[in-house]
């Protein structure tokens, strides 16, 4: 098996070179543009909003989604005005997120070695799928519990990140680690923003109530994206790889 997985000796092609695990290069590619598609969109439609514009550390992401033009605040949250003209793009990046995770989390499954951790994490990543899709199909305005019940993606996310790295901690001490520290750093930041909405916004630590969602979501979405670029190279390493002669 190719990249982090231990299991059985990968098979050779009849030119002597091993074989990639395209399932796992699938994966990686759809991870990687899962991670890509998300942040890029999320750039575009921000600079289509004005009048005042977009705020990264005063905004939700949410309220990129937004569809209609006035003062929003979540349950417990703070009023802000949202006006999102390219709203519908948005929903549509959520929910394009959330399949990608699905179907990427499924073609890298054996990227993993077994186990009940990868196993457990697996499901979850699917779930967290499952919450950015139901994220996309219900506005922050429209549905905002439904809304919030997506939301959840994020700490579920972090918690498969953990999981995974935990599982391959004597394989791969660098990626495990980076993963723990990434999913420890989402838990903290979802823990701040939301503490924040009850609390006080001294909680979000002066990066405003954007700027620490941002610091629970974006790790999990960096973890992916190195996860997917491991798994394309490590494929590839192995596809230039001779086999061994007997």
């Amino acid at each position: 098996m190719t990249g982090i997985s231990t299991r059985g000796t990968p098979q050779r092609v009849a030119s002597g070179n091993a074989a990639p695990d395209w399932p796992a290069v699938a994966g990686g590619v759809v991870w990687i543009l899962a991670t890509l598609q998300y942040g890029i969109v999320q750039a575009i439609v921000a600079a289509a909003w004005h009048h005042p514009p977009y705020s990264w550390l005063n905004n939700y992401i949410s309220d990129l989604g937004n569809t209609v033009c006035g003062k929003f605040a979540v349950p417990h949250g703070t009023a802000a005005y949202v006006c999102s003209p390219m709203h519908s793009t948005m929903n549509a990046s959520f929910i394009v997120a959330g399949l990608l995770t699905i179907a990427g989390a499924i073609l890298l499954r054996r990227f993993w070695p077994q186990g009940r951790l990868a196993t457990a994490a697996l499901v979850l990543w699917v779930i967290t799928g499952l919450g950015k899709i139901l994220v996309g199909l219900s506005p922050e305005n429209k549905n905002v519990d439904l809304h919030l019940l997506g939301a959840l993606n994020i700490p579920v996310g972090c918690i498969a990140i953990l999981l995974l790295s935990l599982s391959i901690r004597q394989i791969n001490r660098t990626v495990s680690m980076a993963g723990i520290v990434l999913a420890i750093l989402g838990l903290a930041g979802m823990v701040l923003s939301t503490a924040g909405q009850f609390g006080g916004s001294s909680l979000y630590l002066g990066l405003g109530v954007g700027g620490m969602e941002r610091v629970s979501d974006y790790p999990a979405s960096l973890w992916v994206l190195m996860i997917g670029i491991i798994a394309v190279l490590s494929a590839g390493a192995l596809a230039r790889r001779p086999a061994s002669r007997k």
